[in-house]
């Protein structure tokens, strides 16, 4: 794994350049992003392309031997364009344009956009796309924002939705709308919503809308990303080209790119103060569920995984500036490498002096020369790893299935459950988190699985967690899975609903109640202040934001049941044996004890190599080489064989640590 950093030479006087290059080299690290936010250098005026600047740091890149990413600056346009084209703006849903200044102040539907994004594209893949120096392009920046109501996105719209039903009476079958007469006529009388957000309007043209914006990106992507390729040399291994997502941003599904990206990276701020509070002062350390879960389903979608903005230090944007624990930095660069990163950058190396994140700590202070404590955790992580075998680490994706549990993750649920909850407090990226949490707590592997995609076989267990709406051959692959002696988990609200969002005109959740054993007959949720507690094993569990009141037939085995409430004694989790495989059901929203333990049991059955960790450790693989990460603000001691010589660090493990070793 290389470790580089966001360098802004456009934002530092001419003078400081070879010093800071300098600099970078001289910390160890190895590749150097630049230009993602330049467009006006790069063009001061309309048609004006000036790139001699990024050349030359191209080459002061060059001579000191440091890898090359350049950006493509859309996430930033010039005041020109917003001058010339005011269209490009987007407009709110009163009509008022986005004023200029900052940044993403576009709609990635506007034609305008698109023209003068292929101009300066084109002209800084023909200046570098064959330069052997640069490894790789990233594409804009953190894509997203509000749904823009400009006539041009309007008829997107409009064009995306006619493609997608061909007539009206489609159209208006899969929007309900014979719910208050919402009929449409006309394909010209649709409008893109102004948000998500419900405010009583019609759910279904929401979720479409969701579905939309995603694909707008992604288009606006795709059409950067066929101009590079088409300058690449073909005699020598394709430069990747990626975008930096930001993690449960609901604006960009990552799916939705994968034709155009042939590298998935993430941006990472696990310390900005707001996250839920953990015990003690672990608030400083981040959570490792979410981190462990955004890495392994970008390494879902073609294999290759990078980090590429990892926080340095304190951020700007929070509103509680905590100060992160020391060591925090180093074992989150070690989280990445375990996870199977192949390079990682940081934004960003030199804290900037003025601009809205003059905050924002960098890996170089202010005063443009000295390592920041996080500039020296990179330092040391480098040199850490220079004790391995970097040969070894190459281990081809997906990890070993033997040691693996299946994620399904499905976006299109994600945009129903922000439009549509029935429960406020249901949250369906943290629903992933708990159980992604509760595999590593085991020391095993996660594999994000899509519904739309056949279940790998050789699977032992597969958790499909809320796939409340879905197709008859989604539901199909599920069964196909349970015939080859798969062991499945689904959640609650499973299959309650086809893939537009409508109830089915049966029994709840009938496509899937052969696969169960059992019916739905209720549900319920708790006010805030309460909660309930569920029987697994004799163990109480807590639960308060939706669980199902199940009826078991006389073949399905009970798991566990409801402690209290009116309804205790009601069925909450049952398992159903088929032919060769096992499904259980578990309808309840869990809270991570119940997660745990009832992961636990399933993968005693399915026969995983399991191994309870103390809270907030991990242990994870990466070709020969163990990597135990303590994200706990206490020590623990790592579970190693007795003997085994440490690569990094050792056997107890001070907060915020990490150790190393080979088996």
């Amino acid at each position: 794994m290389k470790i580089g950093t966001y360098y802004y030479p456009d934002q530092w006087p001419r003078a400081q350049w070879e010093r800071d290059f300098d600099k970078i080299a001289s910390m160890g690290l190895q590749i150097v992003h630049m230009g993602e936010f330049a467009w006006h250098l790069m063009e001061p005026h309309e048609g004006d392309i000036r790139l001699d600047w990024l050349a030359d740091c191209v080459e002061m890149a060059r001579a000191r031997k440091l890898d090359i990413i350049l950006c493509t600056p859309t996430a930033a346009p010039p005041i020109w364009l917003a001058r010339n084209h005011p269209e490009t703006l987007p407009l709110d849903a009163n009509g008022v344009p986005q004023r200029f200044g900052g940044r993403r102040h576009y709609s990635p539907t506007s034609p305008e956009l698109h023209d003068a994004t292929r101009r300066i594209v084109t002209a800084l893949a023909r200046r570098f796309a064959a330069d052997p120096a640069v490894i790789g392009w990233q594409i804009d920046n953190e894509l997203g924002g509000p749904f823009s109501q400009n006539p041009h996105t309007h008829r997107a719209f409009r064009q995306w939705l006619s493609e997608k039903y061909k007539t009206l009476d489609a159209l208006n079958r899969a929007w309900g709308c014979p719910f208050w007469n919402t009929f449409y006529q006309d394909f010209e009388e649709i409008l893109l919503p102004p948000s998500r957000n419900l405010d009583y309007a019609n759910p279904h043209q929401r979720l479409d809308a969701s579905r939309f914006w995603s694909w707008a990106f992604a288009q606006f992507t795709r059409l950067q990303a066929e101009i590079l390729d088409g300058h690449f040399d073909p005699n020598r291994p394709k430069p990747f080209i990626t975008t930096n997502f930001m993690p449960g941003f609901p604006d960009t599904n990552p799916r939705d790119f994968a034709g155009a990206l042939t590298l998935f990276a993430w941006d990472s701020y696990p310390v900005s103060g707001n996250a839920p509070l953990g015990p003690g002062e672990t608030h400083r350390l981040g959570d490792p569920a979410p981190i462990g879960f955004t890495h392994d389903q970008m390494a879902s979608q073609t294999g290759r995984l990078a980090l590429f903005e990892v926080q340095p230090g304190t951020v700007n944007w929070s509103g509680i500036p905590a100060l992160v624990h020391p060591g925090a930095v180093r074992l989150w660069l070690w989280t990445a490498f375990a996870h199977g990163a192949e390079l990682l950058t940081t934004y960003r190396f030199r804290q900037p002096l003025w601009g809205t994140e003059l905050f924002h700590h960098g890996l170089i202070g202010p005063d443009g020369i000295t390592p920041t404590p996080g500039g020296r955790e990179f330092m040391q992580t480098i040199d850490e790893i220079k004790r391995l075998d970097l040969s070894k680490t190459d281990t081809p994706f997906p990890p070993d299935a033997s040691k693996t549990v299946g994620l399904v993750v499905d976006y299109d649920q994600f945009f129903y459950f922000l439009t549509l909850p029935q429960a406020r407090r249901w949250n369906y990226p943290t629903l992933l988190f708990r159980w992604h949490a509760a595999i590593e707590r085991l020391g095993l592997r996660a594999r994000i699985l899509h519904p739309d995609d056949p279940i790998p076989a050789d699977l032992p267990l597969v958790i499909a967690p809320a796939l409340q709406m879905m197709t008859p051959d989604q539901i199909a692959r599920l069964k196909t899975y349970l015939d080859t002696g798969g062991q499945l988990l689904l959640g609650p609200r499973t299959a309650t609903m086809d893939r537009n969002g409508q109830l089915h005109e049966a029994p709840t959740a009938k496509p899937i109640l052969d696969m169960i054993g059992g019916q739905i007959e209720a549900y319920d949720g708790l006010p805030d202040e309460r909660v309930g507690q569920i029987d697994l094993d004799g163990t109480d569990h807590p639960w308060s934001v939706w669980g199902e009141l199940l009826y078991a037939e006389p073949d399905t085995r009970i798991l566990a049941k409801y402690a209290d409430q009116f309804y205790a004694g009601a069925v909450a989790i049952m398992q159903k044996r088929h032919t060769v495989g096992l499904c259980t059901y578990c309808g309840v929203y869990p809270e991570q004890s119940l997660a745990d333990a009832l992961l636990e049991r399933l993968a005693k059955q399915a026969g995983l190599p399991a191994t309870v960790l103390p809270d907030r450790l991990r242990i994870l693989q990466r070709g020969p080489y163990r990597i135990a990460l303590n994200y706990n603000d206490h020590p623990v001691d790592v579970p190693a064989k007795s003997g085994v010589q440490f690569l990094v660090g050792a056997r107890h493990l001070d907060p915020a640590a990490v150790a190393v070793w080979e088996e």
